[in-house]
């Protein structure tokens, strides 16, 4: 008598898994994505803060912030993976205003944020027009 037990796997379970991780893949991609793009706005906010406190540094030794470019503070001019461009917009005695200004891609896919900004007093503000609190 012969045994007819197969073994390994029928062609409808291997197009079935394939299809399930096809699916899978298609509905995590976007979510994948956004993830990206709100890591790097993370990013780019905490470099903000650091440039803060380096320019309260700066402040404190020369009594003012005028002079203070981002190579004296020792800061890159590219952040994020180079997906946002670091930059003292205006420095003056008694204020300063800094902003991080997404590039390339994340400019494409983040336009409700698109440029942090970040003052003297601490108040944050974006020049999208999206929420400030939910991209900070």
């Amino acid at each position: 008598m012969k045994n007819n037990s197969s073994h390994g796997f029928h062609l409808i379970e291997i197009l079935t898994t394939v299809a399930i991780l096809g699916i899978i893949i298609t509905l995590s991609f976007p979510l994948y994505s956004q993830y990206l793009i709100t890591t790097r706005r993370m990013e780019a906010a905490t470099t903000l803060g650091k440039l803060a406190i380096a320019l309260e540094l700066y402040h404190t030794e020369h009594n003012s912030y005028h002079a203070a470019t981002l190579a004296a503070l020792k800061f890159p001019e590219m952040i994020a993976g180079n997906n946002y461009k670091l930059s003292i917009e205006s420095a003056s005695v008694h204020s300063y205003m800094v902003m991080a200004t997404p590039v390339g891609n994340q400019a494409r896919k983040d336009p409700a944020c698109s440029a942090l900004i970040l003052y003297a007093d601490g108040k944050m503000d974006i020049s999208g027009t999206g929420n400030v609190k939910d991209c900070w």
